[in-house]
């Protein structure tokens, strides 16, 4: 486990303004690059932002999955009328996992804990949560900051949720972050991270490696940082997590790419329509696919 997993943070740290935890240093992460871009996709990310324009009698506010989807994955493993005390989102953004998981699978909790680096996110959580009243009995603590350190006692939480956000994640930065995770998991606690690591096999991230390389000068290495399943599993376990939760499974997803849909914001032309059509034989499912998921294998 990394150093930084047994640094003690608390939440009595944070300043609480208009329903939000802020970081005493907060002016000076509202300046960095990445709070930035992430405040900026948060405008408009998904098409979330009509919860704040719709009309009072508009379809979206009688159903929900009219402006979320319906998430998929991992999630339609997720066991019904599950109760637990404590939740922690890692990227919570506006709510669809934890609405989904709260309409969907009547997963009920005591206590609420959801982090995200975008204010502009996170305000709309807190939109959509008075629209749809997810966790309807639940203790809300809504965290801007970023995700690598954790506000949270140790072994306080019953269950982690995270979607698609580690591959957002520098390679030393999401070290860290899982061995945090670990430390506030309670001993046999469960998580799922759903969707959440980018695959290295995967032709479409060659391709798109590729590109990004032919100019240095502009260069994102969260982008160019895949992982192959054993390296999920060298992490998790060397961030505590067999510990903590002995029970668990990395597995490729079920959306496969052979090519980049878009290279430097450009279309590629039917790249969509053939990654889609895409049916590999079992043989080839961890190659092909986008990434993987990782997760308790007794969510029960």
């Amino acid at each position: 486990m990394t150093q930084l997993a047994n640094v003690k943070f608390s939440l009595d740290d944070y300043e609480l303004r208009d329903g939000i935890y802020f970081p005493a240093d907060y002016k000076q992460l509202n300046s960095t690059e990445h709070k930035k871009t992430w405040d900026k996709i948060g405008k408009t990310y998904y098409g979330s932002q009509k919860i704040e324009t719709v009309a009072n009698e508009s379809p979206i506010k009688q159903d929900y999955t009219l402006l979320t989807g319906t998430p998929g994955g991992t999630w339609n493993k997720f066991p019904l009328n599950k109760s637990v005390d404590s939740v922690l989102e890692i990227g919570c953004g506006y709510g669809r996992a934890p609405l989904h998981l709260s309409k969907a699978k009547n997963l009920r909790c005591e206590k609420y804990y959801g982090i995200d680096i975008s204010e502009t996110l996170l305000r709309r959580l807190i939109r959509v949560k008075q629209e749809y009243n997810f966790f309807p009995e639940a203790e809300f603590n809504i965290i801007c900051n970023s995700a690598e350190t954790l506000p949270l006692a140790d072994n306080s939480i019953d269950l982690v949720i995270s979607n698609c956000v580690f591959m957002h994640i520098p390679d030393a930065q999401l070290r860290n972050l899982l061995a945090d995770i670990s430390r506030v998991l309670k001993p046999g606690g469960i998580f799922v991270f759903n969707h959440s690591f980018h695959n290295k096999s995967c032709p479409s991230h060659i391709i798109h490696n590729f590109v990004r390389k032919l100019n240095p000068f502009v260069r994102n290495p969260v982008y160019l940082k895949q992982y192959s399943s054993p390296e999920i599993q060298e992490m998790l376990a060397n961030s505590g997590m067999k510990t903590k939760c002995p029970e668990y499974i990395v597995e490729p997803t079920e959306e496969y790419a052979i090519l980049p849909e878009t290279i430097k914001g450009i279309r590629v032309p039917f790249a969509k329509a053939i990654n889609q059509s895409l049916r590999p034989p079992a043989s080839l499912k961890e190659t092909l696919a986008y990434g993987f998921s990782a997760y308790s294998t007794k969510l029960d």
